[in-house]
């Protein structure tokens, strides 16, 4: 279904006086007579009519007695229109400055069109309009303050556009609001879940997305899958919430499968490793050091065991048959090991390429 358009001319708005202006002409009878029917003074009608006031709930009633239409049609009307002013009247709220920031939105601006969330034809007002209303925000302008003190400071990362980075981590929040899981993350249970998400890896011909978003869910990880755009060169989103339930949001680039499932490893392993304070909203950029090598570790000896890798390499074997028998023992797809042995220069890229899969995403919330 078609998104319906946002801006409203006021010309095209009809005030509810006219309405009942209408009425009176059809059945030949005057304001001062429908002012002693109703019990309002003839000045009301007077004003209503010529669109000065509103209908009140107490004249609504008197329309009622008056001239027999319900007085919900009436109440309906009078909010109808005010609601259509006041949206009228939010293009007058835009600024200057607010259009800039919808330039940097172009991306996202293409990705809610393509979903229908947003109308394919609109003018560049009713766009920004359109924008705060998805992204929950009064002007698109503070989409520069929802970057948590300290995001990408560190990294010097040039790629960086604020408010592209704001309108995803606002995504982020709106997902975070739509809370779907219950239980706590309770670190004890790692292991249960490494085992579990890993059997989901390994399923065939199933929805592994939604599935192990179900997983997760289990265990106390409110899982999403949110599209990156240029500007926001993020690999996760991570959130504890008071009652311990972990939000997690994964961006997908390249859709290589051994490189998400790592990514989604990774993203474990900063809360494990207890990256993430209580109502601190962890935006994995890259630029700490030090807690990226800790989630990488993580993610690589959670993949693969050290032990089997070390003793996998010492054979030498690196045949597709050798890495399936491999992947086997450590419940994992061969990819993953493909992978592994890719990155660390035991392969060549365009080696077993034909059995790197690629995940086409569905977006997740």
């Amino acid at each position: 279904m078609a998104a319906k358009k946002i801006g409203i001319s006021r010309d095209l708005i009809i005030h509810p006086g006219e309405t009942i202006a209408d009425v009176l002409e059809e059945r030949g009878i005057t304001q001062s007579e429908l002012a002693s029917s109703a019990g309002v003074s003839p000045a009301y009608v007077s004003n209503v009519i010529a669109g000065k006031k509103g209908i009140s709930a107490n004249f609504a009633r008197g329309l009622e007695y008056a001239i027999g239409v319900p007085k919900s049609f009436w109440l309906n009307l009078q909010a109808n229109y005010e609601a259509e002013l006041l949206e009228a009247n939010e293009l007058q709220t835009i600024t200057e400055e607010e259009r800039i920031v919808r330039e940097d939105l172009k991306e996202i601006v293409k990705y809610f069109r393509e979903r229908g969330m947003m109308p394919s034809r609109e003018n560049k007002d009713d766009s920004i309009l359109s924008l705060r209303k998805i992204l929950q925000i009064s002007n698109l302008v503070n989409l520069n303050e929802i970057i948590p003190g300290g995001a990408f400071r560190m990294s010097g990362n040039l790629s960086v556009n604020r408010n592209v980075l704001g309108a995803w981590i606002r995504l982020c929040q709106i997902l975070e609001n739509n809370q779907n899981v219950s239980t706590k993350f309770e670190v004890e249970h790692i292991n249960e879940l490494i085992g579990k998400i890993k059997n989901v890896m390994c399923q065939k011909n199933v929805d592994f997305q939604n599935h192990l978003k179900t997983v997760l869910g289990e265990y106390g990880i409110d899982f999403s899958v949110v599209k990156n755009f240029r500007g926001a060169p993020v690999q996760g989103y991570i959130f504890r919430r008071s009652d311990g339930v972990y939000q997690m949001v994964l961006t997908i680039r390249g859709a290589f499968a051994d490189i998400f499932w790592f990514s989604l490893f990774h993203e474990l392993g900063h809360i494990v490793n207890g990256d993430i304070g209580k109502s601190i909203k962890f935006i994995d950029d890259g630029s700490d050091v030090d807690k990226e090598t800790a989630a990488d570790l993580f993610a690589r000896d959670r993949l693969l065991s050290p032990e089997s890798y070390a003793s996998f390499i010492q054979k030498g074997d690196f045949t597709f048959e050798a890495i399936c028998s491999y992947a086997r023992t450590q419940n994992v797809m061969p990819y993953i090991v493909i992978g592994r042995l890719q990155k660390e220069k035991y392969l060549d890229y365009h080696q077993y390429s034909n059995y790197k899969l690629r995940y086409k995403w569905g977006d997740c919330s």
